[in-house]
């Protein structure tokens, strides 16, 4: 697992592993990625802890985590996340019974026990075309329907074979959309993906704070990138022509009903400018 600025919770995932899992695993590393916080509680003795000089962010962290680890199977935790049950041992048994698996995703639970998101469909072109929101209202008739999975990073297992393989994260994606991005790379080589039935791990997840339009600029970013990547974006001029009209309609809405809908002056003003710089960025880079 990695850490940046995230000790306790980091501390309570490793415990976690222990409480399930001791004498099951070879090792645990923990990489944190030059933290700004000192640790001030305690790992067991058998704990890993890699301290980076610098701070790299989350995919470039990742890869060199994995680099420092010789084992044939690699499970990997948020530091927001933990196991709630056993889970060396199944996972195990999935790569052993079946040689052409090289990914795994996890059942994720939270707080009230009920199931949380850990892998999804494969993102498309819906998303940037009729925004988030939209698309969230309409995913399960637009969803990609050629049954492969995308599996988060917040918990999953992968043969140290297919990481190298694959060539690990891709480093041009900061923490949103690397798992999309790894997941969809195992898609397309001789690799499957599978899902662990029984164990469960805690995740609710939540992001990293800041402030939504700035996430959503990330978004917009990293998305477009993404699925060039893959190919994904048929007739990409005329994509780009209905997202920018989509959100400048989305402007001139906001700006003329925008205090009836939105009291909130700061969550108005957020949404304008998040709407400004999304119609600049992509006419300038899509």
């Amino acid at each position: 697992m990695t850490n940046y600025n995230t000790w306790q919770l980091t501390e309570r995932c490793v415990q976690h592993c222990y409480l399930h899992d001791q004498g099951n695993f070879n090792t645990l590393v923990v990489y944190d990625d030059c933290s700004k916080t000192e640790f001030s509680g305690t790992f067991p003795d058998t704990t890993r802890l890699y301290k980076g000089a610098t701070n790299l962010g989350l995919t470039k962290a990742l890869n060199v985590a994995f680099s420092k680890i010789d084992e044939d199977i690699i499970i990997l935790f948020d530091s927001d996340a933990y196991p709630t049950t056993s889970f060396c041992d199944e996972v195990r048994e999935i790569f052993e019974n079946d040689p052409s698996i090289g990914l795994i995703a996890f059942h994720t639970i939270g707080k009230s026990g009920k199931p949380t998101e850990s892998y999804t469909t494969e993102p498309n072109v819906w998303g940037l075309l009729l925004g988030q929101a939209l698309y969230a209202k309409t995913e399960k008739w637009l969803a990609d329907r050629s049954g492969r999975i995308s599996v988060f990073t917040c918990a999953m297992a992968m043969r140290n074979s297919a990481f190298r393989e694959v060539a690990g994260f891709d480093e041009n994606f900061d923490w949103l959309d690397l798992d999309h991005d790894f997941s969809m790379k195992i898609n397309r080589s001789n690799w499957k993906i599978a899902i662990a039935p029984n164990a469960r791990v805690f995740h609710e997840g939540g992001g990293t704070p800041q402030l939504t339009r700035n996430r959503v600029l990330r978004f917009y970013k990293t998305r477009w990138y993404l699925l060039r990547k893959f190919r994904r974006i048929p007739m990409k001029t005329l994509v780009k022509a209905l997202i920018v009209l989509r959100l400048y309609s989305e402007y001139l809405v906001l700006l003329v009903l925008g205090p009836i809908l939105i009291r909130d002056k700061m969550v108005r003003s957020d949404k304008l400018q998040g709407r400004r710089e999304l119609i600049n960025y992509c006419i300038a880079n899509y």
